[in-house]
Protein backbone atom coordinates (compact mmCIF):
# COMPACT_ATOMS: atom_id res chain seq x y z
CA UNK A 1 0.00 0.00 0.00
CA UNK A 2 2.91 2.58 -0.93
CA UNK A 3 0.60 4.23 -4.11
CA UNK A 4 -0.31 7.57 -2.61
CA UNK A 5 -3.62 7.03 -4.24
CA UNK A 6 -4.49 3.97 -2.88
CA UNK A 7 -2.88 4.29 0.89
CA UNK A 8 -4.98 7.92 0.75
CA UNK A 9 -8.26 6.83 -0.91
CA UNK A 10 -8.56 4.10 1.54
CA UNK A 11 -7.30 6.30 4.42
CA UNK A 12 -10.33 9.15 3.34
CA UNK A 13 -13.27 6.06 3.09
CA UNK A 14 -12.51 5.05 6.36
CA UNK A 15 -12.48 8.15 7.68
CA UNK A 16 -15.51 9.17 6.15
CA UNK A 17 -17.20 5.96 7.11
CA UNK A 18 -16.03 7.15 10.52
CA UNK A 19 -17.41 10.60 10.41
CA UNK A 20 -21.09 9.14 8.92
CA UNK A 21 -20.99 6.75 11.72
CA UNK A 22 -20.54 9.28 14.38
CA UNK A 23 -23.46 11.54 12.54
CA UNK A 24 -25.25 8.19 12.83
CA UNK A 25 -25.23 7.99 15.97
CA UNK A 26 -26.00 11.30 17.04
CA UNK A 27 -29.10 11.59 14.96
CA UNK A 28 -29.59 10.21 11.55
CA UNK A 29 -30.70 13.26 10.16
CA UNK A 30 -27.76 15.43 10.46
CA UNK A 31 -26.27 12.12 8.58
CA UNK A 32 -28.70 12.39 6.15
CA UNK A 33 -28.63 16.59 5.98
CA UNK A 34 -24.46 16.94 6.05
CA UNK A 35 -22.56 13.99 5.92
CA UNK A 36 -22.22 14.45 1.68
CA UNK A 37 -20.78 17.71 2.96
CA UNK A 38 -18.13 16.31 5.12
CA UNK A 39 -17.16 13.26 2.48
CA UNK A 40 -16.62 16.43 0.06
CA UNK A 41 -14.39 17.83 2.31
CA UNK A 42 -12.71 15.02 4.27
CA UNK A 43 -12.18 13.20 0.11
CA UNK A 44 -10.74 16.58 -1.38
CA UNK A 45 -8.27 16.66 1.69
CA UNK A 46 -7.59 12.69 1.25
CA UNK A 47 -6.61 13.86 -2.65
CA UNK A 48 -4.24 16.66 -1.85
CA UNK A 49 -2.22 14.53 0.50
CA UNK A 50 -2.18 12.14 -2.46
CA UNK A 51 -1.14 14.43 -4.89
CA UNK A 52 1.70 16.31 -2.51
CA UNK A 53 3.09 12.84 -1.75
CA UNK A 54 3.42 11.86 -5.28
CA UNK A 55 4.91 15.45 -5.87
CA UNK A 56 7.33 14.89 -2.98
CA UNK A 57 8.08 11.76 -4.35
CA UNK A 58 9.12 13.17 -7.77
CA UNK A 59 11.98 16.02 -6.03
CA UNK A 60 8.82 18.29 -6.20
CA UNK A 61 7.84 18.36 -9.29
CA UNK A 62 4.98 16.27 -11.07
CA UNK A 63 3.57 16.73 -14.35
CA UNK A 64 -0.73 17.62 -14.94
CA UNK A 65 -1.16 13.90 -16.19
CA UNK A 66 0.60 12.61 -13.34
CA UNK A 67 -1.03 14.51 -10.73
CA UNK A 68 -4.03 14.31 -11.81
CA UNK A 69 -4.10 10.70 -12.26
CA UNK A 70 -2.69 10.39 -8.94
CA UNK A 71 -6.01 12.55 -7.73
CA UNK A 72 -8.28 11.06 -9.88
CA UNK A 73 -7.48 7.19 -8.40
CA UNK A 74 -7.61 8.17 -5.26
CA UNK A 75 -11.11 9.80 -5.48
CA UNK A 76 -12.25 6.82 -7.60
CA UNK A 77 -11.06 4.36 -5.01
CA UNK A 78 -12.68 6.64 -2.35
CA UNK A 79 -16.02 6.85 -3.45
CA UNK A 80 -16.66 3.54 -4.39
CA UNK A 81 -15.72 2.12 -0.79
CA UNK A 82 -18.20 4.75 0.58
CA UNK A 83 -21.02 4.12 -2.01
CA UNK A 84 -20.78 0.39 -1.08
CA UNK A 85 -20.64 1.35 2.74
CA UNK A 86 -23.49 3.47 2.46
CA UNK A 87 -25.43 0.49 0.19
CA UNK A 88 -24.89 -1.27 3.45
CA UNK A 89 -25.84 1.35 5.76
CA UNK A 90 -29.53 2.11 4.06
CA UNK A 91 -30.09 -1.42 3.48
CA UNK A 92 -29.00 -3.90 6.19
CA UNK A 93 -27.44 -1.46 9.40
CA UNK A 94 -30.39 0.89 9.24
CA UNK A 95 -33.32 1.21 6.56
CA UNK A 96 -35.55 3.59 8.28
CA UNK A 97 -32.59 6.03 6.87
CA UNK A 98 -34.83 5.93 3.84
CA UNK A 99 -37.95 7.56 5.10
CA UNK A 100 -35.59 9.83 7.23
CA UNK A 101 -34.36 11.18 4.02
CA UNK A 102 -37.67 11.58 2.68
CA UNK A 103 -38.50 13.28 5.73
CA UNK A 104 -35.30 15.93 5.37
CA UNK A 105 -36.55 16.50 1.51
CA UNK A 106 -40.00 16.92 2.47
CA UNK A 107 -38.85 19.64 5.11
CA UNK A 108 -36.70 21.45 2.46
CA UNK A 109 -39.76 21.84 0.02
CA UNK A 110 -42.09 23.41 2.81
CA UNK A 111 -39.02 25.82 3.18
CA UNK A 112 -38.50 27.05 -0.04
CA UNK A 113 -42.42 27.19 -0.69
CA UNK A 114 -42.72 28.99 2.39
CA UNK A 115 -40.10 31.73 1.36
CA UNK A 116 -42.18 31.40 -2.15
CA UNK A 117 -45.18 32.74 -0.18
CA UNK A 118 -46.91 28.75 -2.61
CA UNK A 119 -48.67 26.80 -0.52
CA UNK A 120 -50.28 24.49 -3.73
CA UNK A 121 -46.47 24.03 -4.55
CA UNK A 122 -46.13 22.23 -0.89
CA UNK A 123 -48.95 19.51 -1.47
CA UNK A 124 -47.74 19.00 -4.96
CA UNK A 125 -44.13 18.09 -4.45
CA UNK A 126 -45.05 16.21 -1.15
CA UNK A 127 -47.51 14.12 -3.14
CA UNK A 128 -44.25 13.47 -5.56
CA UNK A 129 -42.05 12.57 -2.51
CA UNK A 130 -44.50 10.25 -1.57
CA UNK A 131 -44.70 8.75 -4.31
CA UNK A 132 -40.84 8.50 -5.20
CA UNK A 133 -38.83 5.37 -4.56
CA UNK A 134 -35.91 6.55 -2.90
CA UNK A 135 -34.05 3.23 -1.90
CA UNK A 136 -30.92 2.42 -2.17
CA UNK A 137 -30.29 -0.23 -4.97
CA UNK A 138 -27.02 -1.70 -6.46
CA UNK A 139 -27.68 0.26 -9.61
CA UNK A 140 -28.46 3.42 -8.22
CA UNK A 141 -25.09 2.80 -6.04
CA UNK A 142 -23.25 2.59 -9.54
CA UNK A 143 -24.97 5.25 -10.87
CA UNK A 144 -24.02 7.69 -7.83
CA UNK A 145 -20.29 6.10 -8.21
CA UNK A 146 -20.42 7.07 -11.57
CA UNK A 147 -21.24 10.63 -10.97
CA UNK A 148 -18.96 10.79 -7.84
CA UNK A 149 -16.09 9.70 -10.76
CA UNK A 150 -17.04 13.16 -13.29
CA UNK A 151 -17.42 15.04 -10.02
CA UNK A 152 -13.84 13.48 -8.99
CA UNK A 153 -13.03 14.17 -12.56
CA UNK A 154 -13.85 17.72 -12.43
CA UNK A 155 -11.88 18.30 -8.99
CA UNK A 156 -8.70 16.44 -10.20
CA UNK A 157 -8.44 18.77 -13.15
CA UNK A 158 -8.40 21.95 -10.99
CA UNK A 159 -6.69 20.45 -8.16
CA UNK A 160 -4.01 19.29 -10.41
CA UNK A 161 -4.24 22.92 -12.76
CA UNK A 162 -2.90 23.86 -8.99
CA UNK A 163 -0.21 21.42 -7.52
CA UNK A 164 1.82 20.87 -10.74
CA UNK A 165 4.96 21.54 -10.66
CA UNK A 166 6.93 22.22 -13.97
CA UNK A 167 11.07 20.77 -13.56
CA UNK A 168 13.07 24.44 -14.33
CA UNK A 169 15.69 21.82 -15.42
CA UNK A 170 13.76 20.75 -18.57
CA UNK A 171 13.57 24.05 -19.34
CA UNK A 172 17.53 24.19 -20.85
CA UNK A 173 16.66 21.78 -22.99
CA UNK A 174 13.73 23.58 -25.17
Amino acid sequence: MEHPSVKNGIFGAITIIIVYLVLWLIDPKILVKFGSWFGIIIGIYFMYRAGKEARDANEGFISFADVFKYLFITMALLTLIVSLFNFVLYNFIDPTLIEVQKEVALESVEKMANMLGNEDMVEEISDSIDESNFDLTIGKVIQGWFVGLIFGAGLAAIMGAIMKKKNPAFDEFV
